[in-house]
C-alpha cells in the first residue's frame, strides 16, 4: 500500500510538471550574489522573484542584471522537482527507478484503455444509429411499387398505426429495411398469416411524401379512388375475402 502510494504521487508530480511552464532565470546583485532559478516579474520600483519553495520582492537598486534562461525543459524540471523532495523519496526513486517507471507506464498504459473504452462505448451506439439512418434513407429512395402501395394505406386509413400480415414479402421486406417497425410481439393469425400492428419508423417517416409514394392529391376523386382500390397490397384482397367469408358464415 505504501509503495502504491508513494508511485501515485511521483506520477502525479510528472503529470504536472510537465504541463507547468518554469522559468529558471537568474537575477545577478551588485555585491556580487547569484539567484538561479526564479521566474522574475517586473513590478515598478521592485522585482517580484518567486522560486519553487519561496516568493520574495528585491529592490532594482541592488540589482545588478538580468539573466532570462528561458523554459527548462522536462529534464530539468523533473530534476528541479526530485531535489525538492523528501530524502527518503529521493532514495526510494533512486533505487527504484525502473519499478517506478514500469508502473508509471503501466497506469498510463491502464489510463489510456480506459479512456478508449469510455469513448468506444459513447460513440459506437452513435456510429450505429447513424449507419441505420443512412440506410432507411437509402431505402425510401428505392422503393419500389409494392412497397408503396402498403406505405399508401396509411393515407388511405388515415391512420399511423396499421394491422398487417407481417409475413407478407413486402411487409416483412420494409420491416428488415427499418421502414415499418411493429408495435408489439403478439398478434393474431389470419388467412394471409400473423397480423401485427405496424407503424411507420420515425426515420422514414420524416422523408415519405404523398409524391414518394405515388398518392394522388385528389383522392376523392371517384376515378382516382378506382385507380388507387386496384393498386393496393394483394393482401387486403384476401383479407377482405376472409372477412366476406367470415360474415356469410352462421352462427
Amino acid at each position: 500500500m505504501k509503495l502504491l502510494l508513494t508511485t501515485c504521487t511521483v506520477l502525479l508530480s510528472l503529470l504536472i510538471i510537465s504541463a507547468a511552464f518554469v522559468y529558471a532565470d537568474i537575477v545577478i546583485l551588485k555585491n556580487g550574489q547569484l539567484i538561479e532559478d526564479v521566474t522574475v516579474k517586473d513590478q515598478g520600483n521592485v522585482l517580484y522573484c518567486e522560486s519553487n519553495d519561496r516568493s520574495f520582492y528585491i529592490n532594482k537598486d541592488t540589482v545588478e542584471s538580468i539573466v532570462r534562461t528561458g523554459k527548462k525543459g522536462i529534464r530539468e524540471q523533473t530534476k528541479s522537482f526530485i531535489a525538492s523532495l523528501p530524502a527518503k523519496t529521493r532514495v526510494f526513486v533512486k533505487d527504484y527507478f525502473t519499478l517506478v517507471a514500469t508502473i508509471i507506464c503501466l497506469l498510463i498504459l491502464l489510463l489510456a484503455l480506459l479512456v478508449f473504452k469510455f469513448l468506444w462505448v459513447n460513440i459506437k451506439p452513435v456510429l450505429k444509429s447513424d449507419i441505420k439512418q443512412r440506410y432507411i434513407i437509402r431505402a425510401v429512395k428505392q422503393m419500389d411499387s409494392d412497397e408503396k402501395a402498403v406505405l399508401r394505406e396509411f393515407s388511405l386509413q388515415k391512420s399511423n398505426t396499421i394491422e398487417m400480415p407481417v409475413e407478407d414479402v413486402v411487409v416483412s421486406g420494409l420491416i428488415k429495411k427499418g421502414i415499418l417497425q411493429t408495435t408489439r410481439e403478439k398478434g393474431e393469425i389470419s388467412a394471409c398469416g400473423l397480423m401485427l400492428p405496424v407503424v411507420i419508423s420515425p426515420v422514414a417517416k420524416k422523408r415519405i411524401t404523398a409524391k414518394k409514394i405515388d398518392l394522388p392529391k385528389n383522392i376523392t376523386d371517384e376515378s382516382v379512388r378506382d385507380k388507387l382500390a386496384r393498386t393496393r397490397p394483394q393482401f387486403m384482397y384476401k383479407l377482405a375475402g376472409f372477412y366476406k367469408t367470415l360474415e356469410k358464415k352462421p352462427d
